[in-house]
Formats: structure tokens, C-alpha cells, sequence
């Protein structure tokens, strides 16, 4: 239900507009929303990996074409563009960072190859782990021995200078990196450098008074927390990404700003807010799943206008399939992420993700088995059906062969499919299992709908959640197909399919806050003396001074940012701590009695009733102060029509589609999803089609337009 722009023109002409644009594997999303609220139009363009700057652009150009206007003119009338992208992850997995160097405390040259005892298996499936004698450490790494210079420094845990930093060979050792073996980044970590930084800043200035124009990422800067491993993979993932994003940030930008945007383009980041350029490109560890972040980012906001305290965020795209979740209307954060098995310090909405979308490849495993994924056509060669040249079967293929995609009306009828080219891949590779097409069509559909299922599954589980309490929201171009059927086989208790599905992570960041964080170590043993209280007091009026600096220089007032302080605890010899909110601004005699409460209340409410165990010791690892600016934007758009039952006006016709209760094909109603209205009910089995996405309804299923456009589907009488 999207607003109608009068023929010929775009409405009035003093209408504004946010834009947000997310890349992702396969197309590059982009959505506009007016200053009303209401979604004015989409587009999605096949993402342009090699130059993704100008996949943007052609996704604007769509959205200015079917608005009726110029770039200029949209982008002149703007006030918010928001942006997220993958340029970041892509350069990481794909090993095409800058030439990096790092310069280290001499001795500890191997610290980021010796890693943790994990770092063999951070970030694999229980399936990939299964397979040990199968498990490497990351490959290549991305500093290479060769490039790491350890110089003579050495500061201790108090702060004392056990060694001073030896300037002569530290300045040889630059001129080797930089000069002879034309690195292009440096990246500084030294031992205690958070608890005294002065030899990473005299470092810092050793490079910049000889080499200006090598990035620099000092580790006292990107991560001043303790964790030697984890600190140095935070500020060589800084260096090695910097210069990439930083490179595609001014790129964009500057084509932007000369199509007519005025305002300053303001970046998606992984901890669930958004960013100025400038911050970003200090650090581009921020963008690393920004896309999937900002689609986590509209499911807190459905959560909260829809009354849902429990809720699976489900993105089906091109490429991939990520899962977060909303639990009492904020999102899960991790401190330690990992990315392509490095752990890093960096604030990151928690999302999993495995290869499974419209482009995941279907073949066979070395059991001779059929397997979906992880490898991806992409857009380019794409699905066979695409017809641009790809030859092996796809999750997409699978769906046009099956019935539930209109050959004709991909992307609202703007790219065709050929069905027999998806079959003759598909049969090729049917032929190998000794299958025959449909039925390779109907188990690759199953074990992608099971794969995603197992993986919502320990999602929740492993979290100690009952999965049948939760609400599924859907979105992603691939799933209105999929997760219907996938929430049935969970017995969730609803499903969301919104309006904008096939570009609701471009419509979160559209709608995301202005956020800022900081954080620094701070070891303590919990109860807090005087002594420590105090100290942690004066760190904390640092940080907030650090992070007012940096709103006040984007053009926020002091009145207009609020600020949330919080305390990292952990049982001793434990590994993982929790964040404790504080309650006022600094950390007071009573609230210092009463931590250890509220850490095992808090605990007890992720782990169980009775895991606590507090004669082991609690102690303080960091604190850590998030700070939040919310834009001025319009609020979500409701119809103000009243409902009707009957879809009637928007019946397409009927077309053979798969039926999996009945184990065959049958003639089933679609509908046009553009022209559905509120209060429309639409019994299952039937497929609506959108501009941007298709929506199968299973057997025994009902789905009800509410009035933010949502298709509502009740799972309960559902059997598929």
C-alpha cells in the first residue's frame, strides 16, 4: 500500500524524503520514505561488486524513475541519506585489504598467528566443527609474518615503563614496512598500551611526520580494552579495511554530492545505529554486517509498534540467511564478535548468518548427497534461470520450477525467467543423484527451509529460549517463499511478512538512531572499595567527555543526546562478561553495594534459575558508555482506510504451484500484492505477488493485511 504519486508528476513540491540504500550479496536495495512516513517507492538493482558506488547510483536512478523525477531532484530534496554496505566484509573474505604492516612489542611478533585455543573453530556451524582434522586457522591471514615488525618498548599492567621505546629502530622498522615493503596501513598494538598509550602515540607521530599518507589504526584508539589476541585483530582488521572503505566512502560521496545531495551521508554500523563518514572510515570495523544490522534495527522498531517482546528477525536474501533477535524490545549485542575466524573487540547487534538465499547454489556433497550452499551465484552469473549465463541450479531455480515465482513478473515484471533453463540445470544435476527434476526441486527445498529452521533453532535454544514463544518476522527478497513453511515446521506463534519486506533492512537504517560508543578496562573485584569506585568515576566522566567532543562536532546539542553507562562483569575464570546498566550517572556507595545483585539477577535471567555462584568472585572487566542521538523522522505510516475482507480487486488469476501436504501440484489463486488493502483475508493455499518479493500461504494458513501494510499469517489450523 504504498502512497500514489499523481501521473506525470511527484506529489508537492515541497515534499522531502529519506533514502536508505543497503548493498547486499546479490541487489542493491533501495527504499525512499516521505516526510509523512509512508513509503514512497523501492528499488532493487543487481549489486555491482567491482564498483559498488555505481550499483548505488543505479538503484537511486530506478527510485528517481519511478517517482518521476531526476537524481537531482531526489537527492536535492533529501534530508537523510542512510547507507549500508558490504564493501568491508567482501574485502575481508575476499583478502583484498590493503598492504598492511604492524608494528608490535618485540617478542610478542606471533601474537595474532598463536591467536586463542578456539580460533580454529570461531564462528563455524557444529557441522563444520564435527570435522576437526578438516580446521585451519584463518588463511592467508591478513598481516603475514613478513610485514610484522616488533620494536624494543615494554610498559607493564600498572602503566610503569619497564622499557622505553627505543625511537631509532622503531623509526627503521617503519621506513622497512613503508618504503621496502610498501605497505599501504600500519597498524600499532602494544602490550598495556590501553592502561598508558604514550608509546602508540609517539609511534603515531613518528609515521604521520614521515608518511602522511599511510592509514594508521593504534590500538589504544580502535579497542582500549584488555585482551592481547583480540586487541591486536581489532586494530589490524582497522588498518587492513580502512583504506578500502575509506576509498569507496569518498567515491560515493562525492558522486552524491554532485547528483544534488546537500545533507551529509550518514553510515549503517554493526552496533545498531548510525555514523558520520568520518567515524566510519576511522574505524571500518563498524560496517562489517551493517547490512543485516540495519534489518535487526527494523525489527526493534516492529517489536515495539507491534507489542512483541519476543521476536525472530529473519532476512532471506540473495546470498545469505541472518537471524537476530528482539528480546524485550532491544537487540542482542556481542562484545567479541567473529568474522572469517578472527575475534575482535567491537559492540555488534548479534547476527547469525549461514550461505542460504534465492542464489545459493544447490549440488552434491562428498557423500553423494544434495546440498544448498554456502557458494552463491551472485548476480552475476545468477540463477540459471536469469538466463545470463549461470549454469548451476539455484534456490531461486528451485522456486520458479516449483510454481510459487511468476516467470513474468520478477521484480515487478522487470526481469524475465526462463523455467527451462532452470530446469535443464536443475536436471543435470538430478541426473548425477539419479533423481529426476522435481524431485531434486522438492528435497533442495527442504533442506534449505531445514537448514534455516536448525538455525533459528540453536539460536533460540542455545539461549535458553523456547522457540514456539516467539514471533517470526520475514523479510528479504527469498522469504515470503520459504519461511512460511519453515515457520510451521517451528510451531512459531505468528508471522510477519511487512510491506517493504524485500528491502526492510534499507527501511531499518532509514529509521535507525545516531549512536556512539566508548569503552575502556577497568579491573576491579566486585564489591567496589572507595578506591576503585572512584577511579571508575573518573573514567567514566572521560568517556562522556570523549563522546559529547564527538557529537558536539557533528552538530548535535547536549540536550539532544542521551547516554547509557554500563559496567562489564564476570564470575572469575570465566570467560564472557555481561553488561550491567547503571542507574545514575557515576556509580554511588549504595548502587556499588547492590552489583552483585543485580550481575547474578542478571545472569540467573540469561543462564537459569540457580547458575549463579557468586563465592567464586565477581570482578569488573571494563566499562563502557553508548551514547544516542535520534534523528528527526516521521513516524510509521498507518492507513487511515477503513478495512475490507474481501481481496477480490487485487485476484490475478490461478497457477499450478507445489502443494507439500499433498505431495503434488494444484491450481491455486494469486494475488497482486500492490493492490492488496487492509483488512483483506487471504485463505491458503495462495501466492501474492509484489514488486519486490512473492509470498507463498500455506495449506490451512490465513493471512491478513493489517494497516501498516503487513501480511499477517496465522499458523495455527496450517499443515502446508
Amino acid at each position: 500500500m504504498m502512497a500514489e504519486i499523481p501521473e506525470g508528476g511527484s506529489g508537492r513540491s515541497e515534499e522531502s524524503y529519506r533514502i536508505g540504500v543497503d548493498i547486499g550479496g546479490t541487489f542493491t536495495d533501495c527504499i525512499v520514505v516521505d516526510s509523512a512516513g509512508q513509503v514512497v517507492t523501492i528499488a532493487k538493482s543487481p549489486a555491482n561488486q567491482d564498483a559498488p558506488a555505481l550499483g548505488v547510483m543505479a538503484a537511486l536512478q530506478l527510485a528517481a524513475d519511478s517517482l518521476k523525477v531526476s537524481v537531482n531532484e531526489l537527492l536535492a530534496r533529501t534530508t537523510g541519506f542512510i547507507h549500508g554496505c558490504t564493501v568491508a566484509t567482501n574485502a575481508l573474505l575476499e583478502r583484498k585489504g590493503a598492504r598492511t604492516g604492524l608494528l608490535t612489542t618485540r617478542g610478542f611478533e606471533d601474537t595474532i598467528f598463536i591467536g586463542r585455543i578456539m580460533q580454529k573453530s570461531a564462528g563455524l556451524s557444529s557441522e563444520e566443527i564435527a570435522h576437526q582434522s578438516r580446521l585451519f586457522k584463518a588463511e592467508p591471514p591478513v598481516v603475514p609474518p613478513a610485514l610484522i615488525r616488533g620494536v624494543p618498548e615494554r610498559i607493564d599492567a600498572l602503566g610503569e615503563v619497564v622499557c622505553p621505546l627505543e625511537e631509532s629502530e622503531t623509526i627503521r622498522a617503519i621506513q622497512t614496512l613503508v618504503e621496502e615493503e610498501r605497505v599501504e596501513a600500519l597498524a600499532i598494538c602494544f602490550l598495556w598500551s590501553f592502561v598508558r598509550p604514550d608509546h602508540e602515540r609517539r609511534v603515531r607521530d613518528l609515521v604521520v611526520q614521515r608518511y602522511p599518507s599511510v592509514y594508521l589504526a593504534a590500538s589504544s584508539e580502535v579497542a582500549p580494552v584488555i585482551g592481547e589476541y583480540e586487541r591486536t585483530v581489532s586494530t589490524v582488521l582497522t588498518a587492513y579495511l580502512g583504506p578500502k572503505i575509506t576509498q569507496y566512502i569518498q567515491d560515493l560521496g562525492q558522486r552524491l554530492q554532485g547528483n544534488g545531495l546537500a545533507k551529509e551521508l550518514l553510515m549503517m554500523t554493526c552496533r545498531g545505529g548510525l555514523s558520520s563518514v568520518r567515524d566510519v572510515c576511522e574505524n571500518a570495523l563498524l560496517t562489517l554486517d551493517s547490512g543485516p544490522v540495519g534489518g535487526a534495527i527494523g525489527g526493534k522498531l516492529f517489536a515495539e509498534s507491534y507489542g512483541e517482546e519476543k521476536l525472530v528477525c529473519a532476512d532471506m536474501g540473495g546470498t545469505s540467511f541472518d537471524v537476530s533477535l528482539v528480546m524485550r524490545g532491544d537487540l542482542t549485542l556481542e562484545t567479541v564478535p567473529t568474522v572469517d575466524k578472527y575475534t575482535f573487540f567491537c559492540p555488534k547487534v548479534a547476527v547469525r548468518s549461514i550461505g542460504a538465499g534465492g542464489g545459493s547454489v544447490i549440488s552434491v556433497d562428498p557423500t553423494g548427497l544434495p546440498k544448498v550452499g554456502p557458494e552463491s551465484a551472485g548476480a552475476r552469473p545468477g540463477p540459471a534461470c536469469y538466463g545470463l549465463g549461470g549454469s548451476k541450479p539455484t534456490v531461486t531455480d528451485v522456486d520458479l520450477v516449483l510454481g510459487y515465482l511468476n516467470p513474468d513478473y520478477f521484480l515487478g515484471g522487470r526481469y524475465k525467467l526462463d523455467k527451462s533453463k532452470a530446469e535443464t540445470a536443475l536436471g543435470q544435476l538430478a541426473e548425477i543423484l539419479g533423481m529426476n527434476v522435481l524431485e531434486l526441486a522438492i528435497g533442495a527445498f527442504r533442506i534449505v527451509n531445514s537448514r534455516m529452521a536448525d538455525m533459528i533453532s540453536k539460536l533460540t535454544i542455545e539461549e535458553g529460549h523456547d522457540p514456539r514463544e516467539f514471533g517470526l518476522l520475514a523479510y528479504g527478497g527469498a522469504s515470503g517463499i520459504h519461511l512460511p513453511f519453515l515457520a510451521l515446521d517451528l510451531n512459531l506463534r505468528s508471522l510477519y511478512i511487512p510491506q517493504a519486506s524485500s528491502v526492510f533492512s534499507a527501511l531499518g537504517m532509514v529509521r535507525g538512531d545516531v549512536i556512539h560508543t566508548v569503552e575502556y578496562s577497568v579491573l576491579a573485584g566486585i564489591p567496589l572499595v572507595d578506591r576503585d569506585r572512584a577511579a571508575i568515576n573518573a573514567r567514566l566522566r572521560e568517556l562522556e567527555e570523549r563522546l559529547m567532543a564527538r557529537f558536539m562536532a557533528e552538530g548535535w546539542l547536549p540536550g539532544e543526546v542521551k547516554l547509557v553507562r554500563s559496567l562489564y562483569m564476570k564470575y572469575r575464570l570465566q570467560v564472557h562478561e555481561l553488561a550491567v546498566p547503571l542507574a545514575a550517572t557515576e556509580v554511588t556507595g549504595e548502587e556499588a553495594l547492590g552489583l552483585p545483585e543485580r550481575f547474578e539477577q542478571l545472569y540467573e535471567d540469561i543462564y537459569g534459575k540457580g547458575t549463579g555462584y557468586r563465592q567464586v568472585g565477581i570482578e569488573l572487566v571494563k566499562v563502557r558508555v553508548d551514547g544516542v542521538a535520534v534523528p528527526k523522522r516521521p513516524p510509521l505510516a498507518k492507513t487511515a482506510e477503513s478495512p475490507e475482507s474481501d481481496p477480490g480487486p487485487a485476484f490475478k488469476g490461478t497457477r499450478d504451484a507445489y502443494i507439500p501436504s499433498l505431495h503434488r501440484f494444484a491450481s491455486i489463486h494469486t494475488y497482486d500484492g500492490d493492490r492488496l488493502r487492509y483488512g483483506n483475508t487471504l485463505e491458503g493455499p495462495c501466492i501474492v505477488e509484489r514488486v519486490g518479493d512473492t509470498i507463498v500461504i500455506p495449506s490451512g494458513c490465513r493471512g491478513v493485511v493489517d494497516g501498516f501494510g503487513t501480511i499477517c499469517l496465522n499458523l495455527e489450523n496450517g499443515d502446508g
